[in-house]
């Protein structure tokens, strides 16, 4: 069965390369930066090889955030990986500690067990000084990446119940934002220790040395360091802690096997009856119903929900510098970063109706009324937040001569942003996760083609809003007559940029509809 699960594993990995050619392209471009991050880090890890006491505190610290990792990142994608979810072997009779052992065994041939193992090799040859500590530390990198594993499927198991509703992916979701909120300042705040940061450090390995994320990592640097009797205590304390949790998840694994029921999804929360929510609420026209699906969307979908929170949140963290370090220009880009999120992130939004985009098709909606009737759920909460940003960066900044300047670049980036979007996710639309699952949760062989449709996106804006860029530069650098004119060129052209990006997106739309859902069905 062990074997088994493994060949199943190893088929789902190479049917990565035989989805659309784009995916296929994008899952070598992925791979490959990946792989050189990776070899890269495991370098790193190697090279403390020549200091013992510097390996004694970076390696315990490193091989602790791999386990935290290891256990928060899957509760972000909603579950362990769903193409061996253990419910779908219910059917099959197959004894729970079997089916775990293979699971955990396929595990370690998927990507991110793949590059621990790279990492892990880094660590043995850092802990290599003498053949003791070489043994000690191969047994000790194993037991530590198969705790992490099977801990990432213990709590994932445990927090099914949890994420299989709409609102428990939601509280998940919210939890992610926040902690995505609080590392800006925790990074901040460790940034500035300076010389204590080595001290701070030393003290914080010590501590997570004893604690059971650490006595792993830690053991092989007391065998390399004489203290031989202290390194093999952690080392039994390390295999003790994988055979608990390794008991804890069969357990939990037993009782989804057996009642798979019991962690079934539930209902979406979709509304019952006669009420048509939004649909019944703005204008019966083509370019209303659009408006009231996205905006349907913006309400229901945790996919759209996190990237409405996000937006907000994000330009708070130019505050940081500016409080912390003295930067006395980055409140001044709060609301044009505001500004350019809020164009930017449409650039992919019909990949996100997927097949439903076919009741456009089918209606007869036209190219403008399908663009502008997207662009409505932006347009209003741009309206709200990029005057508030704006006048809130001009007041921490003390800069209110600076205000035409800001809000002219704030606008212009809203408009090139849109005009950006609005062709790009028609040209150019790529695999984003399905409905109900985690807006974390990126598609296999995605990562390569996001990260270039969304750097092409990022360019294209930053291009389109140039001449207002550069204005607003010279207005910071002093320049008087810059400061209006930035203003009214930033307004002016984003204007005339958006309205021309929405023609264009239009008519290509009317041009390759058909084309775009195929292209959406086969991502």
């Amino acid at each position: 069965m062990v074997a088994h699960l493994v060949r199943l594993k190893l088929t789902l990995l190479r049917n990565i390369f035989r989805r659309s050619r784009a995916q296929a392209i994008g899952a070598v471009i992925g791979i490959l930066y990946f792989a050189v991050l990776v070899s890269g880090l495991a370098v790193i890890l190697a090279s403390f090889r020549g200091s013992l006491d510097a390996a004694r505190v970076v390696i315990p610290l490193a091989g602790a955030a791999g386990i935290v990792l290891w256990t928060v990142v899957p509760l972000f994608s909603f579950g362990s990986d769903p193409t061996l979810d253990p419910g779908r072997f219910a059917t099959f009779a197959v004894p729970h500690r079997e089916l775990a052992v293979g699971l955990v065994a396929a595990a370690l041939v998927g990507l991110p067990a793949i590059a621990s193992t790279v990492l892990s090799v880094g660590v043995v040859v850092a802990w290599s000084h003498t053949p003791a500590s070489t043994l000690v530390a191969v047994v000790s990198t194993g037991i530590g990446l198969l705790t992490a594993i099977t801990t990432s499927r213990w709590v994932s198991a445990m927090m099914t119940s949890a994420i299989s509703s709409r609102r428990g992916r939601d509280v998940i979701a919210v939890l992610g934002l926040l902690l995505l909120v609080v590392i800006g300042p925790v990074i901040s705040v460790v940034a500035n220790l300076g010389s204590d940061l080595r001290g701070l450090a030393t003290a914080a390995a010590r501590v997570i040395a004893w604690s059971p994320v650490g006595w792993a990592w830690a053991a092989p640097g007391d065998v390399a360091a004489g203290d031989v009797g202290i390194g093999l205590v952690r080392l039994a304390l390390a295999a003790g802690l994988f055979v608990v949790v390794f008991g804890l998840w069969s357990r939990v694994l037993r009782g989804e096997v057996d009642d798979p029921r019991a962690v079934s999804r539930s209902d979406s929360g979709a509304s019952l009856g006669d009420d048509l929510g939004l649909l019944a609420r703005l204008p019966g026209t083509p370019l209303g119903a659009v408006a009231a699906r996205v905006l349907t969307y913006w309400r229901r979908d945790p996919r759209y929900q996190i990237s409405m929170l996000m937006t907000p949140v994000v330009p708070l963290a130019l505050l940081i510098p500016f409080y912390s370090g003295d930067i006395a220009w980055t409140p001044l880009l709060m609301g044009p970063l505001v500004a350019f999120l809020l164009g930017w992130s449409e650039h992919n939004a019909v990949a996100y109706e997927s097949d439903a985009l076919w009741l456009h098709i089918v209606s007869g909606i036209s190219g403008r009324d399908d663009r502008r009737g997207r662009l409505v759920p932006a347009v209003l909460l741009a309206a709200v937040l990029v005057p508030v940003y704006v006048l809130v960066g001009i007041a921490v900044a003390g800069r209110w001569e600076l205000l035409p300047a800001a809000l002219g670049l704030s606008v212009g980036l809203l408009g090139a942003g849109y005009a950006v979007s609005s062709v790009m996710s028609v040209v150019l639309p790529y695999p984003v996760p399905e409905s109900g699952e985690s807006p974390f949760n990126a598609p296999p062989g995605a990562a390569g083609i996001t990260i270039a449709a969304q750097s092409l996106a990022s360019l294209g804006t930053i291009v389109l809003a140039a001449p207002t860029i550069l204005l607003a530069w010279l207005a910071w650098q002093g320049s008087a007559w810059a400061v209006w004119v930035a203003g009214l060129v930033g307004v002016l052209l984003g204007m005339v940029v958006g309205v021309t990006g929405v023609g264009v997106g239009a008519r290509l739309y009317d041009r390759r509809a058909p084309e775009l859902l195929s292209a959406l069905r086969r991502a």
